[in-house]
Protein backbone atom coordinates (compact mmCIF):
# COMPACT_ATOMS: atom_id res chain seq x y z
CA UNK A 1 0.00 0.00 0.00
CA UNK A 2 2.72 2.60 0.56
CA UNK A 3 4.36 1.33 -2.81
CA UNK A 4 0.99 2.52 -4.29
CA UNK A 5 0.31 5.39 -2.04
CA UNK A 6 4.11 7.05 -3.27
CA UNK A 7 3.11 6.03 -7.09
CA UNK A 8 -0.29 7.94 -6.57
CA UNK A 9 1.40 11.15 -4.57
CA UNK A 10 3.96 10.77 -7.79
CA UNK A 11 1.79 10.84 -11.16
CA UNK A 12 0.01 13.52 -9.39
CA UNK A 13 3.13 15.81 -9.37
CA UNK A 14 3.90 15.00 -12.59
CA UNK A 15 0.63 15.66 -13.82
CA UNK A 16 0.75 18.91 -12.52
CA UNK A 17 4.37 19.80 -14.09
CA UNK A 18 3.37 18.32 -17.23
CA UNK A 19 0.44 20.95 -17.38
CA UNK A 20 -1.66 18.08 -17.27
CA UNK A 21 -3.66 19.54 -14.38
CA UNK A 22 -5.01 23.25 -14.70
CA UNK A 23 -3.76 25.82 -12.61
CA UNK A 24 -4.59 29.47 -12.41
CA UNK A 25 -6.53 30.34 -15.64
CA UNK A 26 -4.42 27.95 -17.43
CA UNK A 27 -6.58 25.06 -18.17
CA UNK A 28 -5.41 21.31 -18.02
CA UNK A 29 -6.07 18.24 -19.56
CA UNK A 30 -10.05 17.88 -19.56
CA UNK A 31 -10.78 14.45 -17.95
CA UNK A 32 -7.22 13.31 -17.99
CA UNK A 33 -6.02 16.31 -15.52
CA UNK A 34 -9.09 15.77 -13.24
CA UNK A 35 -8.44 12.02 -12.58
CA UNK A 36 -4.66 12.63 -12.48
CA UNK A 37 -5.30 15.54 -10.06
CA UNK A 38 -7.45 13.64 -7.60
CA UNK A 39 -4.97 10.76 -7.06
CA UNK A 40 -3.75 13.16 -4.27
CA UNK A 41 -5.89 11.03 -2.50
CA UNK A 42 -3.69 8.75 -2.39
CA UNK A 43 -1.71 11.27 0.20
CA UNK A 44 -3.77 10.11 3.22
CA UNK A 45 -2.44 6.40 3.06
CA UNK A 46 0.73 6.96 4.05
CA UNK A 47 -0.77 8.74 7.27
CA UNK A 48 -3.55 6.18 7.84
CA UNK A 49 -1.20 3.06 8.00
CA UNK A 50 1.08 5.02 10.15
CA UNK A 51 -1.71 5.13 12.71
CA UNK A 52 -2.48 1.56 11.93
CA UNK A 53 1.01 0.45 11.87
CA UNK A 54 1.96 2.68 15.32
CA UNK A 55 -0.55 2.58 17.52
CA UNK A 56 -1.58 -0.93 17.29
CA UNK A 57 0.73 -2.65 19.88
CA UNK A 58 0.05 0.69 22.44
CA UNK A 59 -3.98 -0.16 21.58
CA UNK A 60 -3.57 -3.84 22.36
CA UNK A 61 -2.12 -3.46 25.68
CA UNK A 62 -4.74 -1.26 26.56
CA UNK A 63 -8.08 -3.67 24.83
CA UNK A 64 -6.21 -6.74 25.23
CA UNK A 65 -4.06 -6.10 28.02
CA UNK A 66 -0.41 -7.11 25.85
CA UNK A 67 2.88 -5.76 26.47
CA UNK A 68 3.06 -2.42 25.28
CA UNK A 69 6.32 -0.78 23.52
CA UNK A 70 8.82 0.67 25.59
CA UNK A 71 9.48 4.68 24.86
CA UNK A 72 13.27 4.48 24.43
CA UNK A 73 13.08 1.73 21.49
CA UNK A 74 10.62 3.34 19.84
CA UNK A 75 11.97 6.71 19.69
CA UNK A 76 15.37 5.24 18.14
CA UNK A 77 13.26 3.28 16.09
CA UNK A 78 11.49 5.85 14.33
CA UNK A 79 14.56 8.37 14.16
CA UNK A 80 16.93 6.16 11.97
CA UNK A 81 13.65 4.81 9.96
CA UNK A 82 12.85 7.98 8.93
CA UNK A 83 15.79 10.70 9.54
CA UNK A 84 19.01 9.28 7.93
CA UNK A 85 17.64 8.72 4.20
CA UNK A 86 15.34 11.79 4.65
CA UNK A 87 19.12 14.12 5.82
CA UNK A 88 20.92 12.57 2.57
CA UNK A 89 17.67 14.82 0.67
CA UNK A 90 18.37 17.32 2.61
CA UNK A 91 22.38 17.53 1.78
CA UNK A 92 21.79 16.97 -1.89
CA UNK A 93 19.03 19.43 -2.55
CA UNK A 94 20.71 22.14 -0.28
CA UNK A 95 24.13 21.56 -2.37
CA UNK A 96 22.80 21.14 -5.60
CA UNK A 97 19.04 22.98 -5.98
CA UNK A 98 19.36 25.97 -2.77
CA UNK A 99 23.27 26.60 -3.34
CA UNK A 100 22.57 30.41 -3.65
CA UNK A 101 19.79 30.89 -1.67
CA UNK A 102 21.46 29.14 1.91
CA UNK A 103 23.65 32.29 3.97
CA UNK A 104 23.19 31.68 7.29
CA UNK A 105 23.82 28.72 9.64
CA UNK A 106 20.08 28.55 10.27
CA UNK A 107 19.06 27.31 7.21
CA UNK A 108 20.76 24.44 6.78
CA UNK A 109 19.66 23.44 10.33
CA UNK A 110 16.26 24.48 9.78
CA UNK A 111 15.18 21.71 6.85
CA UNK A 112 17.55 19.37 8.77
CA UNK A 113 14.91 19.38 11.81
CA UNK A 114 12.03 19.87 9.54
CA UNK A 115 11.29 23.20 10.81
CA UNK A 116 11.04 24.84 7.20
CA UNK A 117 7.36 24.07 7.09
CA UNK A 118 6.80 26.08 10.32
CA UNK A 119 8.42 29.19 8.74
CA UNK A 120 6.50 31.51 6.08
CA UNK A 121 9.32 31.51 2.87
CA UNK A 122 11.54 28.81 4.30
CA UNK A 123 10.34 26.51 1.57
CA UNK A 124 13.14 24.40 0.13
CA UNK A 125 13.49 23.64 -3.76
CA UNK A 126 13.41 19.97 -4.19
CA UNK A 127 11.82 19.33 -0.78
CA UNK A 128 8.10 21.21 -1.05
CA UNK A 129 6.76 17.68 -0.27
CA UNK A 130 8.14 17.29 2.58
CA UNK A 131 5.57 19.02 4.58
CA UNK A 132 3.68 15.60 5.09
CA UNK A 133 6.95 14.72 6.33
CA UNK A 134 7.06 16.52 9.22
CA UNK A 135 3.62 16.12 9.84
CA UNK A 136 4.89 11.92 10.36
CA UNK A 137 7.03 13.38 12.74
CA UNK A 138 5.08 15.13 14.35
CA UNK A 139 2.92 12.22 15.45
CA UNK A 140 5.91 9.53 16.75
CA UNK A 141 6.30 11.77 19.18
CA UNK A 142 3.19 12.93 20.08
CA UNK A 143 2.10 8.76 19.80
CA UNK A 144 3.21 7.53 23.29
CA UNK A 145 1.46 10.53 25.20
CA UNK A 146 -1.95 10.16 23.21
CA UNK A 147 -2.09 6.35 23.67
CA UNK A 148 -0.94 7.08 27.43
CA UNK A 149 -3.90 9.26 28.16
CA UNK A 150 -6.40 7.28 26.24
CA UNK A 151 -5.20 4.30 27.90
CA UNK A 152 -5.92 5.89 31.21
CA UNK A 153 -9.39 6.77 30.19
CA UNK A 154 -10.03 3.36 28.46
CA UNK A 155 -9.04 1.53 31.72
CA UNK A 156 -11.15 3.14 34.17
CA UNK A 157 -13.68 0.42 32.28
CA UNK A 158 -13.34 -3.82 32.34
CA UNK A 159 -14.67 -4.72 29.51
CA UNK A 160 -12.79 -4.78 26.30
CA UNK A 161 -15.62 -3.84 23.95
CA UNK A 162 -16.00 -0.63 26.50
CA UNK A 163 -12.78 0.13 26.33
CA UNK A 164 -12.11 0.01 22.78
CA UNK A 165 -15.66 2.36 22.41
CA UNK A 166 -14.04 5.02 24.59
CA UNK A 167 -10.55 4.83 22.44
CA UNK A 168 -13.06 5.36 19.75
CA UNK A 169 -14.60 8.29 21.26
CA UNK A 170 -10.91 10.14 21.82
CA UNK A 171 -10.25 9.97 18.30
CA UNK A 172 -13.33 11.80 16.98
CA UNK A 173 -11.35 14.51 18.88
CA UNK A 174 -8.40 14.98 15.98
CA UNK A 175 -10.72 13.80 13.56
CA UNK A 176 -13.11 17.27 14.44
CA UNK A 177 -9.97 19.52 15.09
CA UNK A 178 -8.53 18.43 11.47
CA UNK A 179 -12.30 19.58 9.74
CA UNK A 180 -12.34 22.83 12.18
CA UNK A 181 -8.68 23.61 11.25
CA UNK A 182 -9.18 23.38 7.58
CA UNK A 183 -12.37 25.85 8.12
CA UNK A 184 -10.05 28.16 9.38
CA UNK A 185 -6.78 28.28 7.61
CA UNK A 186 -8.87 28.08 4.09
CA UNK A 187 -10.69 31.03 5.23
CA UNK A 188 -10.47 34.96 4.95
CA UNK A 189 -7.84 35.08 7.67
CA UNK A 190 -4.97 33.38 5.57
CA UNK A 191 -4.11 34.33 2.11
CA UNK A 192 -3.37 31.12 -0.31
CA UNK A 193 -0.81 28.55 0.27
CA UNK A 194 -0.14 29.85 3.59
CA UNK A 195 2.09 27.87 4.90
CA UNK A 196 -0.17 27.24 8.05
CA UNK A 197 -1.88 25.21 5.78
CA UNK A 198 0.75 22.58 5.91
CA UNK A 199 0.77 22.19 9.81
CA UNK A 200 -0.05 19.21 11.71
CA UNK A 201 -3.45 20.30 12.61
CA UNK A 202 -5.00 19.81 9.66
CA UNK A 203 -3.63 16.23 8.95
CA UNK A 204 -3.80 14.46 12.49
CA UNK A 205 -7.64 13.37 11.76
CA UNK A 206 -6.25 10.79 8.73
CA UNK A 207 -3.91 9.54 11.89
CA UNK A 208 -6.25 8.86 13.75
CA UNK A 209 -8.45 6.86 11.28
CA UNK A 210 -5.30 4.80 11.27
CA UNK A 211 -5.29 4.37 14.81
CA UNK A 212 -9.53 3.68 14.91
CA UNK A 213 -8.75 0.90 12.30
CA UNK A 214 -5.58 -0.65 14.62
CA UNK A 215 -8.37 -0.76 17.58
CA UNK A 216 -10.62 -2.33 15.61
CA UNK A 217 -9.08 -4.79 14.67
CA UNK A 218 -7.22 -5.30 17.77
CA UNK A 219 -11.14 -5.52 19.22
CA UNK A 220 -11.92 -8.02 17.01
CA UNK A 221 -8.80 -10.43 17.94
CA UNK A 222 -9.98 -9.95 21.74
CA UNK A 223 -13.58 -10.52 20.95
CA UNK A 224 -14.54 -11.88 17.56
CA UNK A 225 -18.18 -12.12 18.60
CA UNK A 226 -18.48 -8.59 19.87
CA UNK A 227 -17.05 -6.80 16.96
CA UNK A 228 -19.14 -3.53 16.08
CA UNK A 229 -21.62 -4.01 12.96
CA UNK A 230 -19.47 -1.95 10.09
CA UNK A 231 -16.45 -3.45 10.38
CA UNK A 232 -17.94 -6.96 11.04
CA UNK A 233 -19.50 -6.61 7.60
CA UNK A 234 -15.84 -5.47 6.01
CA UNK A 235 -14.62 -8.51 7.80
CA UNK A 236 -17.55 -10.90 5.49
CA UNK A 237 -17.23 -8.60 2.29
CA UNK A 238 -13.79 -6.98 2.59
CA UNK A 239 -14.33 -6.36 -1.30
CA UNK A 240 -17.07 -3.69 -0.54
CA UNK A 241 -14.61 -0.99 0.94
CA UNK A 242 -12.29 -1.02 -1.99
CA UNK A 243 -15.27 -0.33 -4.26
CA UNK A 244 -16.61 2.07 -2.17
CA UNK A 245 -13.16 3.77 -1.60
CA UNK A 246 -13.04 4.13 -5.43
CA UNK A 247 -16.68 5.67 -5.94
CA UNK A 248 -15.19 8.53 -2.93
CA UNK A 249 -12.29 8.72 -5.34
CA UNK A 250 -14.48 9.70 -8.11
CA UNK A 251 -16.62 11.99 -5.63
CA UNK A 252 -13.55 13.75 -5.03
CA UNK A 253 -12.69 13.89 -8.43
CA UNK A 254 -16.09 15.25 -9.69
CA UNK A 255 -17.15 17.33 -6.46
CA UNK A 256 -19.76 20.19 -7.58
CA UNK A 257 -17.35 22.62 -5.20
CA UNK A 258 -14.63 24.58 -6.86
CA UNK A 259 -13.00 23.33 -10.54
CA UNK A 260 -12.42 19.97 -11.35
CA UNK A 261 -8.60 19.41 -12.99
CA UNK A 262 -7.48 22.48 -11.02
CA UNK A 263 -4.68 22.28 -8.55
CA UNK A 264 -5.82 26.06 -7.15
CA UNK A 265 -6.15 27.44 -4.18
CA UNK A 266 -9.50 25.80 -2.44
CA UNK A 267 -11.95 27.46 -0.95
CA UNK A 268 -13.74 26.53 2.12
CA UNK A 269 -16.60 24.32 0.50
CA UNK A 270 -14.05 22.44 -1.11
CA UNK A 271 -11.61 22.01 1.02
CA UNK A 272 -14.17 20.76 3.51
CA UNK A 273 -15.69 18.49 1.09
CA UNK A 274 -12.25 17.13 0.02
CA UNK A 275 -10.54 16.80 3.22
CA UNK A 276 -13.57 14.74 4.46
CA UNK A 277 -13.71 12.39 1.44
CA UNK A 278 -9.60 12.01 1.88
CA UNK A 279 -10.83 10.62 5.11
CA UNK A 280 -13.40 8.41 3.97
CA UNK A 281 -11.01 7.00 1.25
CA UNK A 282 -8.24 6.51 3.77
CA UNK A 283 -10.45 4.42 6.23
CA UNK A 284 -11.73 2.18 3.28
CA UNK A 285 -8.57 1.68 1.47
CA UNK A 286 -6.74 0.28 4.42
CA UNK A 287 -9.75 -1.43 6.24
CA UNK A 288 -9.99 -4.60 4.49
CA UNK A 289 -5.93 -4.79 5.49
CA UNK A 290 -6.78 -4.58 9.17
CA UNK A 291 -8.90 -7.43 9.77
CA UNK A 292 -7.60 -10.67 11.80
CA UNK A 293 -8.97 -12.95 8.64
CA UNK A 294 -6.97 -13.84 5.69
CA UNK A 295 -7.37 -11.46 3.33
CA UNK A 296 -9.02 -11.90 -0.28
CA UNK A 297 -7.30 -13.66 -2.74
CA UNK A 298 -7.70 -11.19 -5.01
CA UNK A 299 -6.27 -8.40 -2.54
CA UNK A 300 -3.14 -10.98 -1.90
CA UNK A 301 -2.12 -10.93 -5.68
CA UNK A 302 -2.36 -7.34 -6.07
CA UNK A 303 -0.64 -5.78 -3.09
CA UNK A 304 1.82 -9.58 -2.74
CA UNK A 305 3.76 -9.99 -6.28
CA UNK A 306 6.88 -9.23 -6.51
CA UNK A 307 6.75 -5.77 -8.35
CA UNK A 308 4.57 -4.32 -5.79
CA UNK A 309 6.31 -5.64 -3.03
CA UNK A 310 9.75 -4.06 -4.25
CA UNK A 311 8.00 -0.73 -4.56
CA UNK A 312 6.13 -0.82 -1.19
CA UNK A 313 9.95 -1.56 0.21
CA UNK A 314 11.65 1.34 -1.55
CA UNK A 315 8.98 3.64 -0.89
CA UNK A 316 9.76 5.97 1.33
CA UNK A 317 12.46 6.90 -1.11
CA UNK A 318 10.22 7.12 -4.12
CA UNK A 319 8.38 9.67 -1.97
CA UNK A 320 11.75 11.62 -0.76
CA UNK A 321 13.01 11.80 -3.99
CA UNK A 322 10.63 12.24 -7.19
CA UNK A 323 10.43 16.17 -6.52
CA UNK A 324 13.70 16.70 -6.72
CA UNK A 325 14.13 14.78 -9.98
CA UNK A 326 11.46 16.85 -11.75
CA UNK A 327 13.98 19.98 -10.64
CA UNK A 328 16.83 17.68 -12.16
CA UNK A 329 15.08 16.88 -15.54
CA UNK A 330 13.36 19.84 -16.12
CA UNK A 331 14.47 22.81 -14.33
CA UNK A 332 11.30 23.28 -12.11
CA UNK A 333 7.70 21.71 -11.04
CA UNK A 334 6.36 23.52 -13.98
CA UNK A 335 8.25 23.60 -16.53
CA UNK A 336 9.12 19.97 -17.31
CA UNK A 337 8.30 18.68 -20.54
CA UNK A 338 5.18 16.42 -21.89
CA UNK A 339 3.43 14.05 -19.62
CA UNK A 340 4.73 10.62 -20.87
CA UNK A 341 8.26 11.45 -20.68
CA UNK A 342 8.23 13.01 -17.68
CA UNK A 343 6.87 9.86 -16.09
CA UNK A 344 9.27 7.65 -17.68
CA UNK A 345 12.06 9.93 -16.26
CA UNK A 346 10.54 10.21 -13.08
CA UNK A 347 9.30 6.81 -12.36
CA UNK A 348 12.52 5.43 -13.19
CA UNK A 349 14.77 8.23 -11.53
CA UNK A 350 13.01 7.89 -8.13
CA UNK A 351 13.13 4.43 -8.23
CA UNK A 352 16.34 4.22 -8.59
CA UNK A 353 17.42 6.83 -6.62
CA UNK A 354 15.41 5.11 -3.68
CA UNK A 355 16.99 1.83 -4.37
CA UNK A 356 20.23 3.24 -3.71
CA UNK A 357 18.85 5.02 -0.77
CA UNK A 358 17.26 1.80 0.71
CA UNK A 359 20.03 -0.48 0.24
CA UNK A 360 22.88 2.10 1.37
CA UNK A 361 21.12 4.15 4.11
CA UNK A 362 18.07 2.89 5.07
CA UNK A 363 18.52 -0.91 5.65
CA UNK A 364 22.50 0.26 7.68
CA UNK A 365 19.98 2.59 9.60
CA UNK A 366 17.18 -0.01 10.39
CA UNK A 367 19.97 -2.59 11.27
CA UNK A 368 21.41 -0.24 14.16
CA UNK A 369 18.26 -0.04 15.46
CA UNK A 370 18.21 -3.38 16.24
CA UNK A 371 20.71 -2.39 18.70
CA UNK A 372 19.34 0.97 20.23
CA UNK A 373 15.56 0.01 19.22
CA UNK A 374 15.15 -3.73 20.05
CA UNK A 375 11.64 -4.59 19.54
CA UNK A 376 9.22 -4.82 22.52
CA UNK A 377 6.37 -6.03 20.16
CA UNK A 378 4.92 -9.06 18.71
CA UNK A 379 7.36 -10.37 15.92
CA UNK A 380 3.72 -9.69 13.57
CA UNK A 381 3.29 -6.34 14.32
CA UNK A 382 7.52 -6.01 13.45
CA UNK A 383 7.13 -7.50 10.18
CA UNK A 384 4.46 -5.41 9.41
CA UNK A 385 5.53 -2.15 10.20
CA UNK A 386 9.15 -2.97 8.23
Amino acid sequence: MRGLAALGVLTTHVALSAGQVGIGDVPGNGFAGVMLHQLHVSLPIFFVLSGVLLYRPFVAATVAGSQGPKLRPYLWRRLLRTMPAYWLLVVVTLVLLNRDAVNTLWEIVRPMLLLHIYQENARVIGMEQTWSLATEVAFYALLPLMAWLMHLFARRVTDPVRRSRRILACLLVPMIVGVAYTVYVHGPAFEPWAIQQEWPFKWFGYVAIGMALATLSVTAEAVPDRVPAPYRLLMRRPGLAWVAAAGVYLAACFSPFGEPGYANYPAVPQAVTEHVLYLLFGLLALAPLTMPKESPRFMVAFLSNPVMTYLGRISYGVYLWHIAIIYFYGGGLMQAGGFIELMSVVLVGSVLAASVSYFLVEMPAMRLRERLGKATVKPSVEVIER
